[in-house]
């Protein structure tokens, strides 16, 4: 490289909006390549700390391993591997995950949100990062080929690209693309807490997935004893949020969810009673956007394709959107190609994830007897014909991409 070409690309200043998981690992590529980064984040530093846990497979890990020292996600965790139950406790599948480690380097695991954006973030100051919580975007100009961007605390000048990462309430792509259609609320809900059990404590092999009779119930002990669970079900009214600050909706869920599983397995009822903060998060369906980016900006992760989480593949494809267009930053100076091009390389592969995760969410609705003995019946043989079909997902390698 030479000495221009590396003026030049050290030069770059990139704001990213948004220091969730995919704009913190973006934040991380770019500053290893010398680029000039702003972080910018609606929320306050304890706002970040807060959430639920997540699955996280190969192709997501693998990102994350080139960012972080990879063994520290193992503080606390969940495996992988995935024992389905039907309401009356009986196992009837079983996805084990250990097979991934000699096929994709390394196994998928359950963990806590906030524990990815803290190593993250650890490593962002490592490198000279620096987030500037509680700090909303209002508005962008380009002026002169460069972006003056707006804010409640200050105006940031002369950026060559807006980043947003910013989720699916993303402002990002309010202001970029304003007739663009909301997410839609599916009428589902996924709740969940996580807590400490006395005479649960033992780590778990697996996450225990329960077909209720009424409602979809996952649960697993942490290797640190707590017991980590979450649920979907039918719920025609979306709450308002956060429910983790309502009393009245922590209520009403916790009834809900033992009301829905009252026929079920007694431990269900018995982690719920012992719950409290509840979290209660909205399904969403992210109409599909025809461009991710206009100009100097461009939108990743959930502001550009939410997905619902049903597959466990929204946070490996945020990883996966930050390292793609982190080397299409590098390689590339006009925003149209390099934005243009990260789409190319994503749009296909996040649009069939999607789809595949609408396909296993309708599969969690209620349903009945016959169509539960019939999915009891064959739910073994679909997992096995399934891990087959999830190849391309986890055997996805960005370092190996051509740009």
């Amino acid at each position: 490289m030479t000495d221009l070409k590396k003026y030049i690309m050290n030069n770059k200043k990139v704001m990213i909006v948004g220091a969730g998981i995919a704009g913190s690992a973006l934040a991380i590529q770019l500053l290893k390549r010398g680029v000039q980064v702003t972080i910018i984040e609606t929320r306050s530093r304890e706002e970040m700390r807060e959430g639920l846990f997540l699955g996280i497979s190969p192709n997501g890990l693998n990102v994350l391993a080139d960012l972080i020292d990879i063994s520290r996600i193992y503080e606390e965790y969940v495996p992988g591997t995935l024992r389905f139950y039907n309401s009356n406790g009986k196992q009837i599948a079983e996805l084990d995950a250990s097979y991934q480690k000699d096929a994709y380097g390394i196994a998928g695991i359950q963990i806590k949100r906030s524990a990815i954006s803290n190593l993250l973030q650890e490593k962002l100051v490592e490198l000279g990062g620096f987030i500037e919580y509680e700090c909303k975007l209002e508005s962008f100009e380009d002026f002169e080929g460069k972006l003056n961007i707006k804010t409640n605390k200050k105006i940031y000048k002369d950026y060559d690209y807006m980043i947003g990462a910013d989720g699916i309430y993303s402002k990002c792509r309010k202001l970029l693309f304003p007739d663009s259609p909301p997410p839609i609320y599916t009428k589902m809900l996924s709740t969940g807490a996580v807590v400490k059990i006395p005479n649960r404590t033992i780590p778990s092999e697996a996450m225990e997935m329960v077909f209720g009779k009424q409602a979809f119930f996952g649960f697993s002990t942490t290797n640190t004893g707590e017991t980590w669970w979450f649920n979907n079900y039918d719920a025609e009214q979306e709450p308002h949020r956060p429910v983790s600050d309502d009393q009245s909706q922590q209520l009403k869920i916790k009834k809900d969810l033992l009301d829905l599983h009252s026929q079920d397995p007694r431990k269900i009822s018995e982690i719920i009673m012992a719950s409290n903060g509840l979290f209660a998060y909205p399904i969403f369906d992210m109409p599909a956007l025809e461009k991710w980016y206009t100009g100097r900006v461009c939108l990743i992760g959930d502001a550009a394709h939410a997905i619902s989480p049903h597959t466990g593949q929204g946070a490996s494809l945020a990883l996966e959107d930050s390292a793609v267009l982190a080397k299409c930053i590098i390689k590339y100076e006009e925003p149209e190609i390099v934005f243009s091009r990260f789409q190319q390389l994503r749009s296909a592969r996040v649009a069939k994830i999607i789809a595949q995760a609408r396909k296993i969410g309708k599969a969690k609705l209620k349903s009945n007897w016959m169509i539960n003995l019939f999915r009891d019946s064959v739910l073994k043989y679909f997992i096995n014909m399934e891990k087959k079909k999830m190849h391309w997902v986890y055997d996805y390698d960005v370092n190996k991409l051509d740009v």
